[in-house]
């Protein structure tokens, strides 16, 4: 709330993560903003989905919200340009781009609860691909290697999402995670530094604090 005013254009992603803080927010006044989806929707995932969770923080601070009617895995490359390019989807993603703020969700990959799986209908079955692929993070459904760097995986080839160039153009990036089992996936994150501001509970933060240290990292 502070770092939003008047005009101003956020992106948002969806998951539990990005709800639950959507879900609780209490502005003091109506800002005239616009909230924009990031990425695709997931079909089956209502109260998770990006639609909805932008739709209900324009309602939270009194903005208007924008839907995306694209999935957010295409079939492959080609198929991820068409959509890329239709006029509907374009417009979004071009104000996606030219947000001031995003918040987004960071996906744990090898816990055995990670959300990914959910994401993608063959993403469970291909497991052992996307491990091999030294995915340790998620972030805009994009998969992260241990540096916070895009993996080489198909999946990241037929994302209807902006891509990690586009979304560090972004003045502020707001990283929304927690519980101790995506430590190290929030780490990757932050080694890769897509973010300028991350949300999570005490405890997490001293995981992620203790992982760095036990790297010699600073985070």
């Amino acid at each position: 709330l502070e770092e939003i005013a008047d005009g101003d254009t956020i992106c948002i992603t969806g998951g539990k993560g990005v709800g639950a803080v959507v879900a609780g927010l209490q502005a003091q006044r109506r800002f005239d903003v616009e909230v924009i989806p990031a990425t695709g929707c997931v079909q089956g995932k209502h109260y998770t989905d990006v639609n909805h969770v932008s739709t209900l923080m324009a309602e939270r601070l009194g903005g208007r919200s924008y839907q995306i009617h694209a999935p957010l895995f295409a079939d492959d490359a080609a198929q991820r340009a068409m959509l890329m390019n239709m006029r509907s989807v374009a417009e979004v993603f071009q104000r996606a781009r030219e947000a001031k703020v995003a918040v987004v969700g960071i996906g744990s990959i090898l816990s055995a609860d990670s959300t990914y799986y959910d994401l993608h209908p063959s993403s469970s079955t291909d497991r052992s691909a996307i491990e091999h692929s030294g995915a340790s993070a998620e972030l805009l459904a994009h998969l992260l290697d241990g540096e916070g760097q895009v993996c080489d995986y198909s999946l990241n080839r037929a994302l209807v999402s902006l891509t990690l160039q586009e979304f560090a153009s972004i003045p502020t990036k707001i990283g929304v995670a927690s519980g101790l089992n995506k430590a190290g996936s929030i780490l990757s994150v932050l080694r890769g530094g897509h973010l300028d501001t991350l949300v999570t509970d005490e405890a997490t933060g001293a995981r992620i604090l203790d992982l760095a240290s036990e790297e010699g990292l600073s985070v």
